[in-house]
């Protein structure tokens, strides 16, 4: 298999609407460049394609060919919602039988020869997907599939509703269905500090502020997991709530919750991130300031619920948890999201401070929190009760009486 086919997932913007990461530039070049070099250096004769949505045609990926010139890179575009049925469509002129190996473009740091071994395997085993752990560093990582696995997903979403989640990821979808596919999870391998340091240096220049820019374009919902983690938090918030909405970014999420709550208090620690936020739709019953997660200006029990997602990798945790429970009214609810990483000492994303484990996460959260909910959402918007396990963590705690 050393002259495997490789798929690899790129866009311009997110799901969300903000501007994709895998196109901010590295010494010129789109991230998504570097994760094919990924590719390359492991698999010198592989055939990659990068699969692109529609609307990307003509863009900067046209461009990502021209850099390879001595290799087989060529771009697919089609089916803006469906990545399913875009991989599907860029491997129209391959075998049922065949197996692939497809890869984000934003992960550059992904490990190829361990999906050398995932794809050795799949062959053996006859699999129809593989992967690693839910929790392992999503970075770092790729998947394998088999093209006839993935038809007969197709095939079987079309006759069920609510599947458009399933269409962003597939995989999901094949594991939850152990009857018809034949699947495997492996454990990550060892990384070395010496590599995650490596890769949050690149991410310096990739993983750059963009949630101003959410809501910039249309973002397509079934994979905006950004929004889910307010449509969440929606059935734990009442009618008569005063909420604090932390880290409010653009005010989108502040005013889903206004949709409901009596009033909303939309804060974020960047003056111009506020006042841009403060500009969008208005809404009577939110007010937008300034605030730091650390050390917020209410007085002690002032809310009845705080929603804070993607947050506290941001900030030191312990500072974090005693503001949200001394802000917090007795009995009130802080719903929280933030990433799920087994590896989490050294996150990839050079934004964040550290991520947690599932384990460290419950841990610092039970010290001043009734924990009431843990879901792992495993990518996107997909869940499955009672698995805490995933890319990322949502729960619901309460603060004691």
């Amino acid at each position: 298999m050393d002259n495997p086919i490789i798929l690899v997932q790129a866009a311009s913007r997110a799901w969300s609407g903000a501007p994709d990461w895998c196109m901010n530039e590295v010494d010129d070049r789109p991230v998504v460049a570097l994760t094919i070099e990924s590719a390359l250096k492991e698999f010198p004769e592989a055939d990659i394609r990068i699969i692109a949505p529609e609307f990307d045609r003509g863009g900067r990926l046209d461009e990502i060919p021209e850099m390879f010139p001595e290799q087989k890179v060529s771009v697919y575009y089609g089916y803006d919602e469906s990545p399913l049925e875009r991989m599907i469509a860029a491997l129209d002129d391959t075998e049922d039988d065949t197996l692939f190996i497809r890869a984000d473009g934003l992960h550059f740091g992904w490990l190829a020869d361990h999906a050398r071994t995932m794809f050795e395997k799949a062959e053996k085993d006859g699999l129809d997907c593989i992967k690693t752990e839910d929790d392992f560093p999503i970075q770092l990582t790729a998947d394998i599939y088999r093209l006839s696995a993935l038809k007969r997903v197709l095939s079987l979403l079309d006759e069920r509703s609510n599947d458009a989640p399933f269409r962003v990821h597939p995989k999901f979808f094949m594991f939850n269905e152990s009857d018809e596919f034949k699947c495997a999870h492996v454990a990550g391998p060892a990384v070395s500090e010496q590599w995650l340091k490596q890769c949050r240096e690149t991410a310096e220049q990739v993983y750059v502020a963009g949630n101003m820019n959410v809501g910039q374009h249309k973002g397509i919902s079934a994979g905006d997991q950004l929004t889910f983690h307010y449509e969440l938090a929606l059935d734990h918030i009442s009618p008569e709530a005063c909420v604090l909405d932390c880290a409010c970014g653009p005010g989108y999420g502040a005013r889903i919750l206004a949709g409901k709550a009596q009033k909303v208090v939309a804060a974020d620690l960047d003056i111009e991130t506020v006042r841009k936020a403060s500009s969008g739709k208005y809404f009577d019953n939110i007010t937008f300031q300034t605030g730091d997660v650390t050390s917020l200006g209410f007085e002690d029990g002032h809310f009845d619920a705080i929603t804070s997602f993607e947050t506290v990798e941001h900030v030191n945790p312990g500072p974090y948890f005693k503001e949200m429970e001394r802000v917090l009214k007795p009995g009130g609810m802080l719903i929280l999201s933030t990433p799920q990483n087994s590896l989490g000492h050294i996150p990839v994303n050079s934004q964040h401070l550290h991520e947690f484990s599932l384990q460290e996460i419950k841990g610092l959260c039970s010290e001043h929190f009734e924990i009431m909910q843990t879901t792992g959402i495993k990518q996107g918007r997909i869940v499955f009760p009672d698995d805490p396990k995933g890319q990322n963590t949502f729960m619901v705690c309460r603060k004691p009486v």
